[in-house]
């Protein structure tokens, strides 16, 4: 960005009218935020831009992809989600009648148990992602702990992240997953009014359909795929179709989620690998029993001094989704220090924020 002083006038003024704005709370806490257009590349004077901090170096061809990995890719014979001789109804060719299994099928045969290699070098991309929620990161990282004290892989114990609202609970879970290559899908509670989804709803209902967690194994053909569950003390507290918070406690208990029965499929189903975080803003409204099963984690807002790590990790994903190649945009020291000013220990406003700097950026390259 040029640094001139008609050009530190307009940002100024742009960053005062941001900074005067409340936050949105009914966003998720991903930030994310509407499209806008990027341009072509543009250079700061190398001495005005802070510098990048380094990346754990992984080989190109190490990183196996989360989505749709296919049973027995690591060497292994896959695990059995549903009975061995369990078979769904086949579908009658030359008809139009549509597959009610069509989005679980795939289970029929056993799925892929993910076990992720350059364990400290992955674990460290999620602690450089969010440097402000090292304790969350590493409860979530035993399991991959234990898989290199024992040579085996375990079942990570639930972990519940409690946390202001911004200060990037559902975003740490995200990123340690990915970065370790498992499969994720998130959640968001608020927004389930009751368990059906959970559970599964029965065949006679005319909106029927499996299990959330049922799909999303069969999705990602991962046993161990990682379910968030992003405010959980939003879930309803009385439904004549049972509670949120009381259905989830059956996938937290190793030996009932062993066998997990899906309502709409009548029969049991294994999801004792799955992977569960669940995130809430006040501990008090999260029932007891929920809370006796997983690893409380407290994450604290970032402070100031996160800011040039959070920054450069959300410029890092504005990349990747508008498909452009990695450190096509940068931060000069000014505009990073207007960051850290702004900054109110709000993730979702820092994302904002990032993106004024870039619509800035675009401005003064349109006129180049």
């Amino acid at each position: 960005m040029n640094s001139s002083d008609d050009d530190d006038g307009s940002f100024d003024e742009l960053m005062a009218l941001w900074n005067a704005q409340e936050p949105d709370s009914s966003e998720e806490e991903d930030g994310e935020c509407g499209p806008f257009i990027l341009g072509a590349d543009s250079l700061d004077d190398e001495d005005d831009a802070p510098s990048r901090q380094p990346e754990p170096v992984i080989p190109p061809d190490a990183v196996e992809p989360a989505e749709f990995a296919e049973s027995g890719e690591s060497g292994d014979e896959g695990i059995h989600i549903l009975p061995a001789n369990f078979k769904f109804p086949q579908v009658k060719t030359g008809t139009r009648t549509p597959d009610r299994f069509a989005s679980v099928r795939r289970l029929e045969k056993p799925v892929h148990l993910h076990v992720p290699d350059f364990v400290e070098s992955r674990i460290g991309l999620a602690l450089e992602a969010c440097p402000h929620a090292a304790d969350a990161v590493e409860a979530m990282a035993h399991a991959e702990r234990d898989l290199m004290a024992w040579g085996t892989p375990g079942r990570m114990r639930p972990v519940l992240l409690v946390g202001p609202p911004g200060s990037g609970k559902s975003t740490v879970a995200r990123h340690y997953h990915e970065a370790l290559g498992y499969a994720v899908q998130k959640q968001n509670v608020a927004g389930m009014s009751d368990a059906l989804s959970l559970v599964g709803t029965h065949q006679t209902y005319g909106d029927s359909k499996p299990s959330i967690v049922t799909e999303a194994i069969a999705h990602s053909g991962m046993a161990n795929v990682c379910m968030i569950m992003d405010e959980v003390e939003k879930a309803p507290r009385e439904s004549r179709n049972g509670t949120v918070q009381d259905a989830l406690l059956q996938f937290l208990d190793l030996t009932e989620a062993r066998a997990f029965r899906d309502v709409y499929l009548n029969t049991s189903v294994d999801v004792s690998h799955v992977r569960w975080v669940l995130t809430a803003n006040d501990l008090n409204m999260v029932s007891a029993p929920l809370r006796s099963r997983c690893t409380v984690v407290h994450v604290p807002a970032p402070t100031v001094e996160h800011v040039p790590a959070l920054a450069w990790n959300i410029i890092r994903e504005i990349e990747v989704e508008r498909n452009l190649q990695s450190g096509w945009f940068d931060l000069s020291g000014y505009e990073m220090t207007k960051l850290q000013e702004v900054f109110t220990g709000d993730m979702r406003m820092l994302r904002r924020c990032v993106e004024v700097v870039l619509r800035e950026q675009v401005r003064h390259w349109a006129r180049a």
